[in-house]
């Protein structure tokens, strides 16, 4: 009995001393997306990241602005987090599964510069759709157009989000993916460490 008393004190305390702005806004804990990560190895959404801080942004490689956009902010934040960057799980999770493998994901990564760290994923579309209904990112097909040798191009209009993840895989945090201010950011992520 002692020690469960003495366990949920040391919880009340850790809770009170995260800042308000940090409740769980969305607990992750019914959510299992079987997906493949840059390398085609298994990355289960988000028991994979449970025990750690991540930060999870929603991209797809083709995409000709706010992508890249949300790619460049997230390095921002993690130049913000300093030598804490390497506490926190970078994450890119894609909802064009059908243009975006595990190689296309592997050469985005590395156009991108990004650590070795950083886990890009996809998986089937059905799986896919459902992460992302599941976590708020919505997706529309917004223009399509056929080459003249055959090829097929389709862009995608999409919700610009970013998710900051407590160790328990609790979604703390949402931001513009593409607008997070990287210094509170790094103000929110070492709130968690």
């Amino acid at each position: 009995m002692r020690l469960l008393l003495f366990t949920l004190s040391l919880t009340l305390v850790a809770c009170e001393s995260r800042p308000e702005h940090l409740a769980v806004e969305d607990d992750l804990a019914d959510l299992e997306a079987g997906l493949v990560d840059q390398d085609s190895a298994a990355f289960s959404f988000p028991s994979d990241l449970e025990g750690g801080i991540a930060y999870v942004t929603a991209v797809y490689t083709n995409c000709p602005d706010v992508c890249p956009m949300t790619m460049a902010q997230t390095q921002k934040v993690r130049q913000a987090l300093g030598p804490d960057a390497s506490r926190v799980q970078f994450v890119a999770l894609t909802f064009d599964p059908a243009r975006d493998t595990p190689t296309a994901l592997r050469k985005y990564a590395e156009s991108w510069d990004l650590d070795p760290s950083w886990t890009l994923a996809t998986g089937d579309s059905t799986t896919v759709t459902a992460l992302m209904d599941r976590i708020g990112v919505r997706v529309q097909e917004s223009r399509r157009d056929t080459f003249a040798d055959g090829r097929v191009y389709y862009a995608l209009s999409h919700t610009d989000k970013a998710l900051l993840l407590d160790a328990q895989g609790n979604v703390v945090e949402t931001y513009g993916g593409s607008a997070a201010p990287p210094e509170m950011v790094a103000e929110d992520v070492r709130a968690l460490l």
